[in-house]
């Protein structure tokens, strides 16, 4: 289900996934003022706020251990998403969503944000767009080591998240999500142990994180899968294209 919205597009299941329903239209793209600079309306808070309160909507059960987090960059040569300087644009000032080389957005909810829904700006960079990656993250506890176990009750309590929106019967017409997406540190080694035999699956040898593919089905449950430093982070892939653009007002 494709769905768009004049200050957010979604793409993908995604959309079907949170069953967006958010309307709103202007007659031009509007410019902003803002300490001097020139501006553009990117979205309002309540736009992205939605789909922090959609997903816990989602049973507690499927969701317990998973968090919701939007990864950006700055399109369309993929910089870090700070330099177009997101703001959500408060009476009580300016409250940045990128920081510096983190490319998390950090959405803060409040009360009193949620009761004036200020409209987001971006304030540099105008004319390139920031789209942000949807990932659903799931807490390892051991820190560097999980199981194959553990790996499919992550991609079971996703598909149960989907059964819950769309229905049983729709269901069987989406995809499951069959992979997890591994952010491995620098000088990680990440490997599968199965009845003791060790297979290397990856090899980090650069300074920034890299990102590895994982199906679990293709190992065993016993397998426990593992790595010489702490993960990064271990995110369940959604089926489709999880991607929220922020573009102005039209």
């Amino acid at each position: 289900m494709g769905m768009m919205i004049s200050t957010l597009r979604i793409c993908g299941l995604t959309a079907a996934l949170f069953c967006l329903s958010v309307h709103t239209a202007y007659a031009a793209d509007e410019h902003v003022t803002v300490s001097g600079k020139p501006a553009v309306r990117v979205a309002t808070y309540k736009d992205v706020a939605h789909f922090y309160e959609r997903f816990e909507k989602f049973p507690a059960a499927a969701r317990d251990g998973i968090s919701l987090h939007f990864a950006g960059e700055l399109l369309p040569d993929h910089e870090l998403p700070s330099k177009a300087r997101l703001v959500i644009h408060s009476k009580q000032g300016d409250i940045p969503l990128f920081f510096g080389t983190d490319r998390d957005m950090h959405f803060p909810r409040t009360a009193p944000l949620i009761a004036e829904n200020p409209p987001i700006l971006q304030t540099e960079s105008i004319g390139h767009n920031v789209r942000t990656e949807l990932s659903l993250r799931v807490e390892v506890p051991q820190g560097d080591r999980f199981t194959g176990v553990q790996a499919r009750h992550w991609l079971t309590q996703i598909n149960a998240c989907i059964r819950d929106l769309t229905g049983v019967i729709l269901s069987w017409f989406m995809p499951d999500a069959h992979r997890l997406k591994i952010d491995l540190a620098p000088g990680a080694r990440f490997e599968a142990v199965t009845d003791g035999h060790a297979t290397m699956l990856a090899r980090n040898e650069g300074k920034d994180p890299i990102t590895v593919m994982l199906r679990p089905q293709d190992y065993s449950e016993e397998t426990i899968f593992r790595s010489t430093k702490p993960f990064v982070q271990v995110r369940v892939k959604i089926p489709g294209d999880a991607y929220l653009t922020f573009t102005p007002d039209r």
